[in-house]
């Protein structure tokens, strides 16, 4: 079976059998469905969080990498079977954009197997997805917002509540903070008092859950409803202790220094990771560190999970990041292709020193603008160096032939670093002119613009590749040559 469609490959679409199109992308959908399992099995949310660091995909890089490698060594092996000598050259295209066209399919198969990246964070995504079951994840995760509510202590973690404009000035934009006290429903409580504790950060995303668990949470310092607090507070412990997190406080103890009715303000305060050695209970704490909880890693775990199903999976930079990376193997391989090792090597190396070359010259001096006009210079001699020694050096092969892989290989970055570069001017200048301290309010930011000149320097990349891969095929005679 396998020999009939070789054959009929070979006889009816020979540039699909030279490149071995067909099985790559079999053996393709194999490594992703590998990539989703890599991901899903090495997943970061198991429930045993004991010294488990803040951030939570490392298994999944760990994954990550492995299936690189599996698709480095898959892609080497079907790079030898490409460019070993056959004797069916006969049957390869003759046309001028057929080169062209293999290039295309080379290109093809390089993006195909750099979105398994993808494929490993949709598997990880998936596992964390299936830990709990919809009714547990949404429990656990009240009573870790909840109870770590109840055991933040410290200035950072109070809301600082704003006063209005004065009625004398309706049209006034300035407002002022109070310090002093915190009010709710009506009552005013010191400002250092328990029922103004604030998590900042957001658990769930697009929701307004974050502000009822908070509102609840003062509901029961308001009601002085000590039953519901202990009942919180140990299905938190408990939770921490399912987690094999650790804390030396528990419910009778945080009663002790912490329901301080009707204030509820303590100065005794709960580091929010272990660390500390655990204190007898009997004792004073006076070192007010001797109290720790694991609080912040149970409430990131369960809100990364939450949170895990919003996430994108295909991040725009990290696919412009893969495209280009497909682009460059796919240009190095087509170099390979129709040049000898000797002339791909060297191609190779100068592409490398260009880079260096270029790169050092917009640091060599303290004034951009100075920088970046020898950076053109530079840029712009070199291409029409290399464009002399292909049109009118043509007669050494070659020379010719090197100058050809090097426009080959680099100009697809040519664009977009020059782009980078006068952006990176543009802006010092504006800064230096107008003194302008900081950037992050810009309309077009830095990482926008750079993007939307990789997608504009992405096509036309194709349109130049077209003409020189045309040039090459016309120079060559067969791509099989």
């Amino acid at each position: 079976m396998f020999k009939k469609i070789d054959t009929t490959l070979l006889l009816r679409f020979p540039l699909l059998w030279n490149t071995k199109f067909p099985y790559m992308v079999l053996l393709g959908l194999l490594f992703h469905v590998l990539a989703f399992l890599a991901g899903f099995w090495f997943q970061d949310f198991g429930k045993d969080l004991h010294d488990k660091d803040f951030y939570f995909y490392t298994n999944r890089d760990l994954a990550t990498v492995g299936i690189g490698i599996i698709g480095c060594i898959i892609v080497l092996v079907w790079f030898m079977f490409y460019i070993r000598h056959n004797a069916f050259k006969s049957f390869y295209p003759k046309k001028k954009n057929d080169l062209f066209k293999e290039w295309l399919v080379v290109l093809i198969m390089m993006v195909f197997f750099t979105m398994a990246f993808f494929t490993v964070k949709y598997g990880s995504r998936y596992a964390a997805m299936n830990v709990f079951s919809k009714e547990e994840l949404k429990k656990n995760a009240e009573i870790a917002y909840k109870g770590r509510l109840l055991l933040l202590n410290d200035d950072n973690s109070k809301e600082i509540q704003q006063t209005s404009p004065q009625e004398d000035q309706p049209d006034s934009m300035t407002y002022t903070v109070n310090n002093d006290v915190f009010e709710y429903k009506g009552r005013l409580f010191p400002w250092k008092s328990m029922i103004a504790n604030h998590d900042f950060e957001i658990f769930y995303s697009g929701s307004d859950l974050d502000s009822l668990y908070t509102d609840q949470v003062r509901m029961l310092y308001y009601k002085s409803d000590s039953a519901q607090i202990k009942k919180t507070l140990d299905a938190y412990f408990s939770l921490l202790k399912e987690h094999h997190l650790k804390t030396n406080v528990t419910t009778s103890l945080w009663f002790k220094y912490f329901y301080n009715e009707p204030s509820f303000v303590s100065d005794i305060y709960i580091d929010d990771r272990s660390g500390y050695a655990a204190s007898d209970p009997s004792e004073e704490f006076y070192d007010t560190k001797q109290f720790y909880v694991d609080s912040y890693i149970l409430k990131d775990y369960y809100g990364k999970i939450i949170n895990s199903k919003k996430l994108k999976i295909f991040d725009d930079d990290e696919l412009l990041v893969l495209m280009y990376l497909a682009l460059s193997l796919s240009t190095v391989i087509i170099a390979f292709r129709v040049s000898t090792l000797q002339q791909w090597v060297v191609s190779l190396i100068t592409v490398l020193l260009l880079a260096v070359l270029n790169t050092g010259l917009l640091g060599l001096t303290d004034d951009y603008s100075t920088d970046f006009k020898n950076f053109l210079i530079a840029l712009f001699a070199e291409l029409l160096i290399f464009l002399l020694f292909v049109f009118v050096a043509k007669n050494r092969k070659n020379l010719s032939a090197i100058a050809l892989n090097v426009l080959v290989l680099g100009f697809p970055f040519v664009l977009l670093c020059l782009a980078a570069a006068f952006y990176k001017v543009f802006i010092d200048l504006r800064d230096r002119e107008l003194e302008i301290p900081y950037r992050n309010m810009e309309f077009y930011s830095h990482n926008s613009f750079l993007r939307d000149a990789a997608i504009v320097n992405f096509i036309l990349v194709f349109i130049v590749l077209l003409l020189l891969l045309r040039l090459i095929r016309n120079r060559k005679a067969l791509p099989g040559n």
